[in-house]
């Protein structure tokens, strides 16, 4: 049997690695419940969208990290160098496509597109570039998710991704791969086109020159839509008018006309189907260095590299090295997500930076504002920065007005967890505990998962300190082991179900200064602890003094999760009656009471009360959208009360 040659081994190692790589992702994902891959940590089309976002919005595009740029920054600077080597020797899309378009050549259906054809079907991926950064510097978010094949296959769908327009792509790929040339990557790749631009890499910097000019040198208010338009455009011109790039890359196969014998050898082997006997020097710009011409070509020195033979390991060589020198850059070079600050620079001089790292909800661009407006609130903060890559912010304060212990309060997230409601006349055991490793609702969620394993637990509630003072209600007839207790919430992994799939995470509590209390509580003092306080001002409360002031006040049955309904319910009567200029809900009895602050002279409690005893609660969203919902609260009007 004759032995089958591989003609490219340093090529088909490094490709196959990717997907060795890939694959082992894939199967741990499948068998080791606590882990979970990340198939973008070293995306170079989300790190350049990132870095793009970064620039125009001064914050990263969604779960980005400096990783990511840094990869992206690597294949940029790889591209005029050196040619399109992610592209030839990493992409799994163009390994895949290569694959499956081996079957296409074996049953003899796959063909080139050529002519007119050729040049009208280049503009899709200009067209698809052009829209990916529009949508992703306007959001934050990376829009490539919704349909990339990729990300869509290994994240098996994840939320991110926009079911129908990855599955197009998914069967684009596929498809097209088999029946024409690399459709994907000619045809439809972002990141082709991008690379393809930056082939042109002098036209890219004259446009951008000029934007800064009119922009910093001009004070000209310009959208970055103008240049991002006008480089998309430009690229797909320069592309198809010649098909070929002159001065970058810098590398380049060479042919020796006198020594090659026109064998066409490295015509066929060419993956992307250039016609490589047409040209002395192959500027044509789908060349990405991948050598198979070099590897077949039997006569030496009819092909080589800038005119220099034996370099055919060359390409492959530096492809290791950029990832390399990209993976330890990146490493070691951070760029916060968000980057935000509300003083002025003279308050910055005396300020002091507090860091906090493992902060779960840390988790991307969204998570990150919502963080940013939380501290904002706090008076004597002047900045935040949040980094993604290890959950981590630095808060920089005046020490003149709040504290490091004051900030720390600050971000940790009180919690009161209602397990299962006791009932009327209920006594309640308690528990009390310093816990270690507790600070944000990720640990709440987690902490009530342990506790409903240990089992007859109505919930529990926190208060800051250090370590975490909290509370745990036990029914009365549950006989505790303190013990038991304690190595449980110590587990050091939880598994727990999520719509019939088992989860697995890791844990770090540490448990101190456990006892269970002598005298039980009881159910009316469970729910006033369990009940969080809610008060709002709206309606320009602050213009009217309280003499003008009436209250109203009414019971309510008490029901689950009542806190996001009274912010629905706030909503409600402050959009249909501006006389309405606050509200408060307290729990002080067996029912919890609301209390809605009115402008005398503007409306009056029958007016409430009508507005209140609705089937539907009507809400307002700054979208301009409008909802209603079904009114889960049930009032008590002879208990309601009115003070003119």
């Amino acid at each position: 049997m004759k032995k089958m040659k591989i003609k490219n081994p340093l090529r088909l190692s490094l490709q196959g690695a990717i997907v060795i790589l890939l694959m082992y992702m894939l199967a741990k994902w499948g068998l080791v419940e606590s882990y979970t891959p990340d198939f973008e940590a070293y995306c170079p089309f989300g790190g350049l969208q990132a870095l793009s976002s970064y620039l125009v919005r001064g914050s990263l595009a969604c779960s980005m990290t400096s990783a990511q740029i840094i990869m992206g920054v690597t294949l940029l600077i790889g591209v005029v160098l050196f040619s399109k080597l992610f592209c030839g020797y990493i992409c799994p899309l163009g390994t895949f496509s290569e694959w499956f378009g081996k079957i296409g050549d074996k049953y003899k259906v796959r063909r080139d597109i050529t002519g007119i054809y050729d040049k009208a079907l280049r503009s899709l991926k200009y067209i698809l570039l052009f829209t990916t950064f529009y949508f992703t510097l306007g959001s934050s978010e990376l829009f490539c998710k919704n349909y990339d094949p990729f990300f869509a296959t290994f994240t098996l769908f994840s939320v991110d991704v926009t079911v129908w327009m990855a599955i197009l792509s998914i069967v684009i790929l596929i498809g097209g791969s088999i029946f024409f040339r690399l459709f994907w990557c000619k045809y439809l790749c972002p990141l082709g086109a991008l690379s393809n631009i930056f082939k042109f890499f002098l036209v890219f910097v004259g446009v951008m020159g000029i934007y800064l000019l009119l922009v910093l040198g001009f004070s000209m208010e310009i959208s970055y839509v103008w240049p991002l338009a006008i480089i998309t455009i430009l690229g797909y011109i320069l592309e198809v008018t010649k098909l070929r790039s002159k001065l970058f890359p810098l590398l380049k196969i060479t042919r020796n006309e006198d020594v090659c014998n026109s064998c066409q050898l490295c015509n066929k082997s060419c993956p992307q189907g250039i016609k490589i006997t047409e040209y002395k020097k192959v500027d044509h710009v789908d060349c990405n260095m991948c050598t198979e011409c070099l590897n077949v070509c039997p006569k030496e020195g009819a092909l080589s590299i800038n005119k220099k033979s034996k370099l055919k390991w060359l390409p492959a060589t530096l492809v290791i090295i950029l990832v390399i020198v990209g993976v330890y850059v990146g490493s070691t070079f951070r760029v916060a997500t968000i980057n935000l600050r509300w003083a002025d620079d003279e308050a910055f001089k005396t300020a002091e930076v507090y860091k906090r790292e493992g902060i779960k909800n840390i988790k991307c661009y969204g998570s990150s504002m919502a963080f940013a407006r939380q501290m904002r609130e706090v008076r004597g903060t002047l900045g935040v920065e949040t980094y993604t890559d290890n959950k981590s912010v630095k808060i920089y304060y005046n020490p003149k007005v709040i504290t490091h212990d004051k900030i720390t309060e600050k971000i940790f997230s009180t919690s009161k967890v209602t397990i299962e409601k006791p009932a009327v006349g209920d006594e309640i055991q308690v528990v009390e505990l310093g816990l270690l490793g507790f600070f944000d609702q990720f640990d709440a969620y987690y902490f009530r998962q342990l506790l409903m394993q240990y089992g007859d637990v109505y919930g529990f509630s926190t208060k800051w300190g250090e370590p975490v003072q909290t509370k745990v209600y036990f029914k009365a007839n549950k006989q505790i082991n303190l013990e038991e207790i304690v190595e449980l919430i110590e587990s050091e992994t939880l598994t727990y179900k999520v719509k019939d799939t088992e989860k697995t995470v890791s844990l770090k509590f540490e448990v101190s200064d456990i006892q269970k209390l002598t005298e039980n509580i009881s159910s009316n003092d469970f729910n006033k602890v369990m009940y969080s306080e809610f008060f709002k001002t709206f309606n320009n409360r602050d213009r009217y003094l309280n003499e003008e002031v009436g209250v109203f006040k009414a019971d309510f049955e008490l029901f689950d999760n009542t806190t996001p309904w009274l912010a629905y319910l706030q909503n409600h009567v402050s959009k249909q009656d501006t006389g309405i200029v606050a509200l408060h809900s307290m729990l002080d009895g067996e029912n919890p009471t609301i209390q809605l602050d009115f402008i005398k002279e503007i409306t009056n409690p029958e007016k409430i009360w009508e507005m209140i005893d609705v089937d539907s609660l009507v809400v307002h969203y700054k979208n301009g959208k409008i909802k209603s919902f079904a009114n889960p609260f049930s009032f008590i009007k002879e208990d309601s009360i009115a003070n003119n």
